[in-house]
This record gives structure tokens, sequence and C-alpha cells, in this order.
């Protein structure tokens, strides 16, 4: 079993929650989808389902915030990339 929690304002961005009940676990994935491409994951947690309502809100919150950090430097190297034109090895 699985929900899908989408994030206000950010259509790419979500968070998989799974529940595996063979290791009694709750399962956290941030994910992001680039442009035209899968879901990718960015970040990940899990959880015993012995779990209150607040705990779930702050595992939901603590994969946000590391898939925000990690989604900061993957645009931070994607945007390098796009400077790079050519390379070329020189051999002597």
């Amino acid at each position: 079993m699985e929900w899908k929690v989408e994030i206000e304002n950010q259509p790419n961005q979500r968070i998989l929650v799974r529940f595996v009940p063979q290791k009694e676990l709750l399962t956290f994935t941030g994910q992001y989808k680039p442009h035209n491409k899968e879901w990718v994951d960015f970040s990940y947690d899990e959880y015993s389902i012995h779990i209150d309502a607040k705990t779930i809100e702050n595992l939901l919150f603590k994969v946000y915030e590391k898939m925000k950090e990690r989604l900061t430097v993957y645009e931070d190297i994607a945007k390098g990339f796009t400077l790079i034109k050519r390379f070329e090895v020189l051999e002597d």
C-alpha cells in the first residue's frame, strides 16, 4: 500500500509513503520528476509501523528538507553542464 503526498505549488515533487507489512515499516521517499522523465528518488527514511500522526508529520518534513537540499545541488550541476559545449582531450 502506498500514498503519494503532493507538495503544494511543486507539481514535480512528492513524497511517496509505503507500508511494508512484512517488515513492519513505513517508508518515506522524497521524489522529483525532471521534465519528461520518470520520478527519481532524492531522499529516504523509514520508521516502524508503530507511529503516530505527529511522527508522520515530522518524517514528511525531514524527507522533504533533505530532498530540497539535494535538488539544489542537482540544479547547480545541471546548470553547469549547460555551460559545457565541448570537451577536448589533447594528448602529448
